[in-house]
């Protein structure tokens, strides 16, 4: 689980609003000063990320909360969405190339127009299909931070040792 510590800005029933700041890796740069990259990233980039998800514990506005995603679903869609439309694109040049001439199409803007418009709809099938049938696996999921899980435990605990004297 890839999992990102962010904060509830909004409780709607079980909806909770999280805000996550976004890090970026170019304040650890030796290059930083003399990198263009740096400098577009600091200078475009939002700051911070919005989200919804379920809240399947209870949390108030300003409490800190854990974020996490499954990494079995990262990588099923990084698949689905980068290798399949390659595999589409390269399968759609081999065809079109065989085929194509034999009905007259001989320039090779034929086949490169073909296999872009097969590749785009194929990567809009597939997106559309991530979306609509296999949200569970995407679905990001929050989990109270340890410090507080630790604080109830040791609160149960003395509770506990309590009652006994």
């Amino acid at each position: 689980m890839i999992t990102e510590t962010a904060r509830v800005v909004a409780v709607d029933g079980d909806k909770v609003t999280l805000e996550a700041a976004i890090k970026s890796t170019c304040s650890s740069c030796q290059a930083q000063a003399n990198c263009g990259s740096g400098v577009i990233s600091r200078a475009m980039a939002p700051k911070t990320q919005q989200l919804t998800v379920t809240a399947l514990f209870p949390v108030s506005v300003g409490d800190s909360v854990k974020v996490g995603i499954p990494e079995a679903g990262i990588l099923a869609a990084s698949g689905w969405l980068y290798l399949v439309p390659l595999l589409i694109f390269i399968g759609c040049a081999l065809l079109l190339t065989e085929l194509l001439p034999k009905i007259g199409f001989n320039s090779e803007l034929w086949v490169v127009a073909g296999s872009i418009a097969a590749t785009m709809a194929g990567f809009i099938w597939i997106s559309g299909y991530l979306k609509q049938f296999d949200k569970r696996r995407f679905q990001p999921v929050i989990f109270p931070l340890q410090k507080h899980v630790e604080a109830s435990v040791h609160t149960a605990a003395n509770k506990d040792d309590a009652e006994s004297r």
